[in-house]
C-alpha cells in the first residue's frame, strides 16, 4: 500500500512489482548432511547445494520448471539445547498421483502419519513426519 493524497493508503501489488515467485522454508535439523541425505535418497528430491565443512546448511529441489518452479527446502543444522525443538509443517502441491506417491514413500518406509485422504477444501492429501521431527503434507487437486 503506497500513502494517497488524503491519507488513505492505496494498494499496491508489490507481488507483481517485484516478482515474488515462490518460497524456501527453512527447517532447523539435527544433522544437515542426513538429513540432506534422506530428502534426496528416500523422498526423490535431489541436492542443490550443501555448505560448510563439516556441513550445518543444505538445499535440497525437486523439479526443473517443466511443469511449473521447482520446491527448496532449506535444511539448517542447528543445536538441540531446548527442550521442545520447534518443529516446522510444508505443504508440497504435487500435481497428480497422490496415491502413488504415497505408495512409493511406504515402500521406503518413510514414517506416513496420515494416510491419503479427499478434503472438502478439493486437494487430496497425505502427511508424513521425516526424521527431524517436520511435518510435510503433500497433495494434489481431486
Amino acid at each position: 500500500m503506497a500513502q494517497g493524497s488524503e491519507g488513505k493508503i492505496a494498494p499496491v501489488d508489490l507481488g507483481t512489482r517485484h516478482e515474488f515467485h515462490g518460497i524456501q522454508p527453512v527447517l532447523p535439523v539435527a544433522d544437515a548432511a542426513r538429513a540432506a541425505r534422506y530428502f534426496c535418497e528416500v523422498l526423490g528430491f535431489e541436492l542443490d547445494f550443501i555448505a560448510g565443512e563439516p556441513p550445518s546448511y543444505a538445499r535440497v529441489k525437486k523439479g526443473d520448471r517443466s511443469y511449473g518452479d521447482p520446491v527448496y527446502i532449506r535444511l539448517w543444522q542447528c543445536g538441540r539445547g531446548e527442550a521442545e525443538p520447534w518443529r516446522g509443517e510444508i505443504v508440497i502441491h504435487v500435481g497428480r498421483d497422490v496415491d502413488g506417491l504415497h505408495a512409493a514413500y511406504v515402500k521406503r518406509g518413510v514414517r506416513v502419519i496420515e494416510p491419503p485422504a479427499s478434503q472438502p477444501w478439493g486437494l487430496r492429501e497425505f502427511a508424513i513426519r521425516e526424521p527431524d521431527g517436520h511435518v510435510l503434507r503433500f497433495c494434489g487437486y481431486l
